[in-house]
């Protein structure tokens, strides 16, 4: 007798993705020291690329602060609550999409600036800086999920994307 399979939330695949796409991040950096470290660390560089990434990481924060988090509120329809909860994930897995593009692209600014100043500690600012960038803003945890609601249920819809409303769960 076998048991029965549960397929994956969309929660928790979600997850998944965003892990994994997180994971590139200090994959690249190690990748990127066997390129640029060839000397240990090597020398600090001029502060200008160091500043350029803290730069486009203040850029990254305000506009996912900002920005990230807005979308059209849910409309009326006939549309069933299955349906309301599958339009929700849809539109916050693409904000996370997005808010992951934007914090990434700190990571990626480090890079191309690594090379121009012949330095892995730009590499590795842009790491220190955009993976913590990334899980604040970016991961599909509670707090991301609850302001993206917000957005969403503005119009007075629930959007069943943090669970049922408060006024439908039944005590048993």
């Amino acid at each position: 007798m076998s048991t029965p399979s549960t397929a994956p939330t969309a929660q928790q695949r979600l997850t998944t993705v965003c892990a994994t796409m997180a994971a590139a991040i200090p994959m690249m950096t190690l990748v990127l020291w066997f390129v640029l470290g060839v000397h240990g660390l090597g020398h600090l560089p001029a502060s200008w690329p160091l500043l350029v990434v803290l730069a486009a990481a203040v850029g990254a924060y305000s506009f996912c602060e900002l920005a990230g988090f807005r979308t059209p509120p849910l409309q009326h329809s006939s549309s069933s609550a299955a349906e309301i909860e599958a339009e929700s994930w849809r539109r916050f897995t693409a904000s996370t999409f997005t808010r992951f593009a934007v914090c990434e692209a700190v990571f990626l600014i480090s890079v191309s600036l690594a090379f121009v100043a012949q330095s892995f500690w730009v590499v590795l600012l842009g790491a220190v800086i955009a993976l913590p960038l990334f899980f604040w803003e970016a991961w599909p945890g509670e707090r991301n999920q609850r302001r993206f609601a917000a957005a969403l249920e503005s119009a007075g819809i629930p959007s069943y994307l943090t669970g049922p409303p408060q006024d439908l769960i039944q005590e048993d």
